[in-house]
């Protein structure tokens, strides 16, 4: 995508971004406080609005509230929240330009928090609302309030589902749920298919969506009918804001200084001087002209395409500043004739650079004798990231009456990369010592937009929501460079290699690749009550659709170099600096380097995926406190692929129709108890690039990757139990356990005899089975009136931790090097834990997190080759936010304070621990501790 094209793109959004209309007639406003009786706390997300109107808001965390634009008169004001006893205050007048105060005391009563209708406009991402949510859902689920976000100071969402229970993030983006990979997890933005960022894996790119934008996240463990049913983990739900809770206008400005990059030399690719944009200005991109193949093409034309890539081979150097971040936030409600109009607009960017010291090491099979194995190679890599990421969201909401809402949502975010590699130390098997380099710009980006519509009928008897999505994403690598000198150890000299005869562009080439994907969805769910005259027994029915229409182009070039005539070459160019080498008079037929095309007919792919599906779910309340939902859901898949390989073409044609039962059984033991049982059947299908015959060599792992076009779709029996305790509307305490039987699972593993110098290739391969069981705690509780220490009054502590086992009957056990192994990806333990303290009165919040994960399979072995384990880490981050009046705020955050090692293990010597005495690092790095600063400001 050039550079026109994206200023183009860039400046629709903007301009839908910044319309509104803000002419208002002069009307007047509500606006107080809101307590509870007995305690004075202020309570937040409590929902407020005029009687006959859409006009509402809700409480924000100092308990206040604002109803603007109201035209002059008398009304009635009606305050409901989950748990409180719904109060209206009557004559409450109203004059022109002025506000008036009306405050209001909320009586408890927990009998309600099952029952209660808001008809206003409900907070949906606040502590109390979430939980209200989870309580009544069908399934057995776990959610992240905004509210909760906001405390803890992730900054994004692959940060804040860590603080659910049974999750961990794998390469700080993608989710490990219930101690499955993220291939056996369902995502959705705002209740449609999220589009994929990546090419070699199924997924998300969580961090891609700023948290400031986050209304919550919820995370459903069980099936059931109305859920997608490709998911063995979870299904995770991510909402954006829509209808906002009054005017407002927010700039949040951050930086923050990373131990290991700030203020350092600092390398990185020339990939233009617009990069900190974040669009791609084309810079890199291959020319226009430029030969579709460069076999059976003529030297002349050869010469004249090596002459037309650039040569951008040195990085360009300079010192990293601190990272910069900007937020803005507005939203805007409009009253038209007791109407209710709103917008959402929320613009975010920001940059950040770290340099990491990373050891890689490979081994060969270990010797029993000399209780040693021998080393391939030991490398150190200086790594340099350099990240951009802009994102926008710009939602409308429509609210008609309190029967019918629209909304429109949309969400743009992209994050650029560029990252240079120096790599240095020894190749023993090979007998060379590396000096090499690897520069790549990366260009992600994701749209997703959405219509919906919510409705009620019938007395509420009857609700109706639909969603017509379209989400389109891109993956844009233009000229990943490598290239590789060898290092005189007892000299110090450096010598280009360039290949003879045929090249090996690992070493010296240059790959393009670009993925574009599409998905169109539709969705319609109906509930009908079936008896609602009954005051014992009322059962109801859901019934629904869903369409989706995905389509991925993958297309990708792979250009080496090689010595252009052998025995005319003129070394001299060996021993010359990189960009000496591809220096204009160095490309021709003779004494210098030309072009080689490296591509092959596995290099790009069409694929698409087609899925039809209905459900039927049937809400049984069988007594006062026990409820039965019922149900099946049939899908209809079929996913194509179109390739080609050394033998002829590639096509992959999967029809799959599935029968998919569920059931989900609760029991309210009291107003504040909750017992669930549920069983469902799911699936997991293989993703494009797992089917794919595409093969890719990775610098920065060293690892070749490969697809499988004969993988089959997994099945999946889903068990689980869970207890649920809410002492309070806003706390929880909770115990669940699951088992998981797979049928045909899907793991990556190694391929015995592939690749050379220590390049492992590895690909995808069916098991026969597995299975996955383990157990939850959350603990979500204040400590107010635990003592008589107004400190401890102000904490509020929580917990989340599970504890999972797993095993897997193998295809091929004689090529594993451990037949009785867990799952790949999955951790034994994992453990959150945070210590929120508020301190009302004097406006600081200090927030204390820790997080751990268990060591987990990162890569699958064979035979003498151990496999290879991620180790524990311990993370600890500290927040401390200071508000010293309604508009200004100043937030300090120490992550990563222990700054523990990143450590990739083989047990070498097979003893079953995991240490370095003995045992086979793989890799092993720091990240470095952060300290950040973000300054908030409320314009209005």
């Amino acid at each position: 995508m050039n550079l026109h094209q994206n200023l183009k793109s860039a400046g629709f959004v903007l301009l839908i971004c910044f319309f509104s209309t803000i002419t208002l007639a002069q009307n007047g406003k509500i606006s107080g406080q809101v307590t509870e009786k007995g305690t004075g706390e202020k309570l937040v997300g409590l929902s407020v609005f005029i009687e006959g109107t859409s006009i509402g808001a809700t409480t924000n965390a100092e308990g206040n509230y604002s109803l603007n634009t109201i035209k002059p008169g008398t009304y009635k004001v009606i305050f409901t929240y989950v748990s409180f006893k719904r109060q209206l205050i009557s004559n409450v007048v109203v004059t022109p330009g002025n506000t008036t105060t009306l405050n209001a005391v909320m009586e408890p009563d927990m009998a309600m928090l099952n029952a209660i209708t808001i008809s206003g406009n409900r907070p949906t991402g606040n502590e109390v609302a979430v939980l209200s949510e989870l309580k009544k859902s069908q399934s057995i689920a776990n959610g992240v309030s905004s509210q909760t976000i906001q405390k803890s100071g992730d900054s994004d969402a692959a940060q804040v589902v860590r603080r659910v229970p049974g999750i961990t993030i794998v390469d700080n983006r993608f989710i490990n749920i219930r101690g499955l990979s993220e291939r056996y997890n369902s995502v959705q933005l705002n209740n449609v298919v999220a589009p994929s960022l990546e090419t070699d894996i199924r997924s998300f790119s969580f961090d891609l969506i700023p948290s400031n934008q986050i209304d919550k996240i919820l995370v459903y463990k069980s099936p059931s009918a109305e859920l997608p049913a490709d998911f063995a983990g979870g299904v995770v739900k991510v909402f954006v804001k829509s209808i906002p809770d009054e005017d407002k206008l927010t700039i949040d400005y951050g930086t923050n200084y990373r131990q290991n990059a700030s203020f350092q030399s600092f390398n990185r690719p020339s990939s233009g001087d617009l990069f900190f944009s974040g669009f791609n200005t084309g810079d890199n991109d291959l020319p226009i002209n430029f030969p579709s193949s460069l076999n059976s093409t003529t030297s002349s034309r050869i010469n004249a395409a090596g002459h037309a890539l650039g040569n951008t081979w040195l990085p360009v150097n300079n010192i990293a500043n601190l990272d910069q971040k900007l937020n803005i936030y507005g939203s805007k409600r409009f009253n038209i004739k007791n109407k209710l109009l709103g917008n959402i607009t929320a613009i975010s960017y920001s940059n950040s650079k770290t340099n990491n010291d990373v050891f890689r090491g490979d081994y060969n099979t270990y010797d029993p004798v000399a209780q040693r194995s021998n080393t391939i190679y030991n490398y150190d890599d200086q790594q340099y990231n350099y990240n951009v990421r802009l994102g926008i969201i710009h939602n409308w909401a429509f609210k008609l009456n309190p029967s019918h809402t629209f909304e429109f949502k949309n969400l743009y975010n992209q994050l650029s990369t560029s990252q240079f590699i120096n790599r240095t130390g020894n190749n023993f098997e090979s007998n060379y010592s590396p000096d090499s380099y690897a520069s790549s710009v990366l260009y992600r980006g994701v749209y997703s937009g959405q219509l919906t519509g919510t409705h009620k009928f019938n007395g509420e008897n009857t609700k109706l929501d639909w969603v017509i999505g379209y989400g389109k994403s891109y993956r844009d690598q233009p000229d990943y460079k490598r290239y590789r000198s060898d290092v005189n150890t007892t000299t110090g000299e450096k010598t280009l290699f360039v290949p003879i005869g045929a090249a090996q562009a690992e070493f010296l080439g240059r790959f393009y690749s670009r993925m574009d994907e599409n998905v169109k969805t539709g969705v319609f769910n109906i509930e009908q009550a079936l008896n609602p005259k009954s005051e014992i027994f009322k059962p109801s029915l859901k019934i629904g659709g869903y369409f989706e229409d995905k389509n991925r182009d993958f297309t990708s070039r792979n250009i080496g170099y090689v010595r252009a005539n052998s025995s005319q070459f003129n070394t001299d160019l060996l021993n010359q600096p990189i960009d000496q080498l591809f220096a204009w008079e160095n490309i021709n037929t003779n004494t210098g380097v030309k072009l080689d095309e490296k591509s092959n007919p596995n290099d790009n792919y069409f694929a698409t995926n087609r899925l039809f599906a209905g459900y039927a779910n049937f809400i049984l309340p069988l007594k006062d406190k026990l409820t039965l939902v019922a149900g099946a859901r049939v899908e209809n898949n079929l996913q194509t692929l179109t390739s080609a390989d050394d033998q002829g073409p590639v096509n992959v044609n999967n029809d799959i129709t599935k029968l998919l039962p569920s059931a989900n059984l609760s029991y309210n033991i009291n107003e504040k108890m909750l017992f669930r049982l549920a069983y469902g059947k799911t699936l997991n299908r293989p993703e494009f690039r797992e089917l794919a015959p595409f093969s890719f060599y990775d610098f920065d792992l060293n690892f070749t990757n490969k697809g499988n076009k004969d993988l089959q779709t997994s099945s999946i029996d889903n068990y689980d139990a869970k207890f649920e305790f809410y002492p309070s509307s806003s706390e929880i305490i909770s115990v669940s356990g699951f088992y998981k039987r797979f049928i045909n699972p899907i793991e990556t593993v190694f391929i015995p005899g592939a690749g050379s110098g220590g390049a492992k290739t590895f690909s995808f391969e069916n098991q026969i089975s597995a299975q996955n069981y383990g157990v939850e705690l959350e603990v979500r509780k204040s400590l107010n009136g635990l003592t008589n220490l107004k400190f401890v009054d102000d904490l509020t502590v929580l917990v989340n931790t599970s504890y999972i086992n797993s095993s897997v009957v193998l295809r091929n056990p004689e090529l594993s090097s451990d037949v009785d192994r867990s799952l790949q990806g999955q951790a034994p333990y994992i453990l959150n834990t945070a210590l929120f303290y508020n301190n009302v009165k004097s406006k600081v919040q200090v927030n204390l997190l820790y997080n751990v994960i268990g060591k987990r399979i990162a890569y699958v072995g064979y035979p003498g080759y151990p496999d290879i384990y991620e180790m524990p880490r311990n993370v600890l981050d500290l927040t401390v936010t200071k508000t010293f009046t309604n508009k200004l705020s100043l937030r300090a955050n120490l992550n990563d304070l222990l700054n523990q090692e990143s450590l990739f293990l083989q047990d070498g010597n097979g003893d079953g621990t995991f240490d370095r005495i003995g045992d086979q690092t793989i890799s092993s790095f720091r990240n470095g501790r952060l300290f950040g600063l973000t300054l908030t400001y409320k314009l209005f």
